[in-house]
């Protein structure tokens, strides 16, 4: 069975191939089937790929309590799936929410992580509308998932994005669990400005990150950000897509593409 039980937490995750491993994390309110465009792609390149349903997402169980949901109780979550899986050190692709899980990881547990792709990172600001979100979810929590819903309405989504994705994923978010929205928006409130955000702590923690990054940005201040806490030439690169928040998703091939190029320019591919 593709579960892992960690703690009182029972996981969900799937393992195809059998190469060098890749794991990939999900974002907000989403699972691991927003990953679809690149499972396949990664295993045509010979990767062992795991894709892991975070903590109150998609079919893993959901913790009761919102303080179960900070971002180092999902890295925590990883770490132990890794060393169940007896996989060494991966390439890490986590997407939005996944970008803090990741960066955490590869600060505090370094080991672990071989290289990291960053898709949609949100660590350069905590955008004003999260913690709004966030108190109203606390004021009323049942109605969490109707207002995660017209979060990602109103904001995920450009002219491109199909109709079906929208409808797909807006169904999905009514089904999730009301603590695990607002334990994760509380989670990621608290980390800016400490290990993440704009202050000169967070720069600091974010410099610790190790290995080859690639940064796939679609916020406006997120190339900068990206940059002004470091980026090591012939080793890091910062790209831009225009397509929203699921642009990897919405632009999977140019997505893929630039994945691919830039895992063969660090001899990460197997041959």
């Amino acid at each position: 069975m593709p579960y892992f039980l960690h703690g009182d937490v029972n996981l969900f995750y799937t393992t195809q191939g059998t190469g060098p491993p890749v794991l990939l994390l999900h974002g907000w309110a989403c699972s691991s089937h927003d990953w679809s465009y690149q499972i396949p792609f990664l295993l045509s390149l010979n990767f062992r790929v795991i894709a892991l349903d975070q903590r109150g997402h998609g079919r893993s169980s959901a913790p009761p309590t919102t303080d179960s949901y900070a971002p180092r109780e999902f890295a925590d979550d990883v770490v132990a799936l890794l060393k169940y899986l007896q996989t060494g050190p991966v390439i890490l692709i986590g997407h939005s929410m996944g970008t803090v899980i990741a960066s955490v990881l590869a600060v505090e547990y370094p080991d672990a992580v071989k290289a990291l792709v960053l898709v949609h990172p949100i660590y350069s600001g905590v955008p004003e509308t999260l913690p709004i979100m966030g108190e109203a979810m606390r004021a009323d929590p049942q109605r969490a998932p109707e207002l995660a819903a017209d979060f990602f309405a109103k904001v995920m989504y450009t002219a491109r994005t199909p109709e079906w994705l929208k409808t797909w994923q807006l169904r999905r978010v009514l089904g999730v669990d009301p603590v695990s929205l607002v334990g994760s928006i509380d989670g990621l409130v608290k980390v800016f400005g400490s290990m993440m955000g704009r202050s000169e702590e967070a720069k600091a923690f974010m410099r610790r990150r190790k290995g080859p990054r690639l940064a796939i940005c679609t916020m406006e201040a997120a190339p900068g950000w990206e940059r002004e806490i470091g980026v090591e030439d012939g080793m890091d690169q910062v790209c831009t897509l225009n397509e929203g928040t699921f642009s990897h998703m919405v632009e999977s091939e140019k997505f893929n593409k630039i994945l691919g190029d830039w895992m063969r320019a660090r001899n990460l591919i197997q041959r």
